[in-house]
């Protein structure tokens, strides 16, 4: 039997990408400007995207969950599904519900297929379990009077600037973890990764609210 307890769920209901392995690999907090942009964009589609108040003020980064990338997706979630990315460079894919602006999940080169990134603040996320965050990453990206305060108080290792960091333990920790290859017992029937989902699909390019992303730094 297919244990579905785990799914991705947009705001109004209509896009649901059931997790074909149902536990948590990872868990961060990202205060990096791109995770705030496309919380921006996702808001403008919506009044109930408006970014969580805590968010807003600087006082937290983006809650981010990490699942291995295999889904059992209905066609009618499918077809809701639009693609994109900040800028024709950009890293990360992003797929969002074309029907009420939720951002579902994501890819980044460095997961190597194997994960997923979802925006708990964005995507309802139906799961059993939810792990303590890990690390805190892109305190470069934050201002510096709130990072300062985030580092108070965090229970959690903070990464000031990743990509300098990537030999510390929290970062190795994290790239084993999204890197781990999807269990053959978890390869169900008619599953697809976010690839399969993507590869018919125009990858727009979104760059919208660009500064306003950026603004909290000046």
């Amino acid at each position: 039997m297919i244990d579905q307890s785990t799914f991705l769920e947009c705001r109004c209901g209509k896009c649901r990408l059931t997790v074909c392995d149902p536990l948590m690999r990872y868990r961060l907090e990202c205060l990096c400007f791109d995770c705030r942009q496309r919380q921006l964009i996702s808001a403008s589609k919506h009044s109930d995207n408006r970014l969580p108040i805590d968010v807003a003020n600087y006082n937290r980064g983006v809650d981010e969950y990490y699942f291995a990338n295999g889904f059992l997706v209905e066609q009618s979630s499918r077809e809701q599904l639009i693609f994109s990315k900040l800028r024709d460079d950009a890293f990360n894919t992003t797929a969002m519900s074309a029907c009420c602006g939720t951002l579902m999940c994501g890819t980044h080169p460095v997961y190597e297929g194997a994960s997923v990134s979802v925006n708990a603040d964005s995507c309802h996320v139906g799961t059993s379990f939810v792990m303590p965050t890990q690390v805190i990453l892109f305190g470069c990206d934050f201002p510096q009077d709130k990072y300062v305060e985030i580092k108070k108080r965090a229970q959690a290792p903070l990464s000031f600037s990743v990509y300098d960091e990537l030999n510390s333990d929290p970062m190795i920790d994290f790239l084993k973890a999204v890197t781990e290859p999807l269990a053959k017992v978890y390869k169900h029937s008619g599953y697809v990764t976010f690839e399969t989902l993507s590869e018919q699909a125009e990858i727009q390019i979104d760059n919208a609210y660009f500064d306003e992303s950026r603004s909290g730094k000046d």
